[in-house]
């Protein structure tokens, strides 16, 4: 008896660390829905919670630390939270800031849009798609959108490092709870689709 529960107390906090957080903790409050008319957006408290999840990644990485730009954004395309770490390039935040829009406007990762098109024709008569609407098609990886209970509630992209996706991944499911299982990299086209780490799944690598 005492076996079982001392393992019961031992298995709590992993239980509790893996639900998965409650969409009305997620997003907006009704206070302030009532007044921007807009519910299902993420709220700027877990918005920051990712930013600083992504920053724990970073300096924790195997190799690191890491240097990463990371932008959260609201179903709207709105900044909601940003950072940009010491180091990055310019390309890194621009690009973070273009997976977080792909999520946006494909309602998948950035990852799946580059395995969805990898030739360079492909790409090429897609590149203008979102930017209308001030959004994104861009073909590597590192772009996420943010799901809670099938409400699409915001995107979250990293540009500049070496494990962008993994990073926007391991903060997802470090604040909200388990994610669905990120997608395996398509096998590059014939011939290749370009430099860069454009060609195959795009997972995104340094300074994208």
């Amino acid at each position: 008896m005492a076996m079982a529960i001392l393992v019961a107390a031992l298995l709590a906090p992993s239980i509790a660390s893996a639900q998965n957080m409650p969409l009305e903790k997620a997003v907006v409050s009704n206070d302030v829905a009532s007044r921007t008319l807009m519910k299902m957006q993420i709220n700027a408290t877990v918005a920051r919670q990712l930013v600083d999840a992504c920053l724990d990644f970073a300096r924790n990485q195997q190799g690191g630390p890491g240097t990463y730009a990371i932008w959260v954004l609201a179903p709207s395309g709105d900044v909601v939270d940003a950072h940009v770490m010491d180091g990055v390039f310019p390309i890194g935040a621009e690009t973070g800031l273009m997976k977080a829009q792909t999520a946006l406007y494909a309602r998948t990762p950035s990852s799946v849009v580059a395995s969805r098109f990898p030739t360079l024709e492909g790409r090429a008569i897609r590149m203008d798609l979102g930017k209308e609407q001030g959004l994104s098609y861009y073909f590597v990886g590192g772009g996420l959108p943010i799901v809670v209970e099938n409400n699409l509630i915001g995107a979250i992209g990293v540009g500049g490092g070496n494990m962008d996706e993994q990073c926007a991944y391991q903060a997802l499911t470090k604040v909200l709870g388990p994610q669905p299982p990120l997608p395996q990299p398509a096998p590059p086209a014939a011939g290749g689709a370009g430099r860069g780490g454009e060609g195959g799944g795009g997972r995104g690598g340094r300074g994208q």
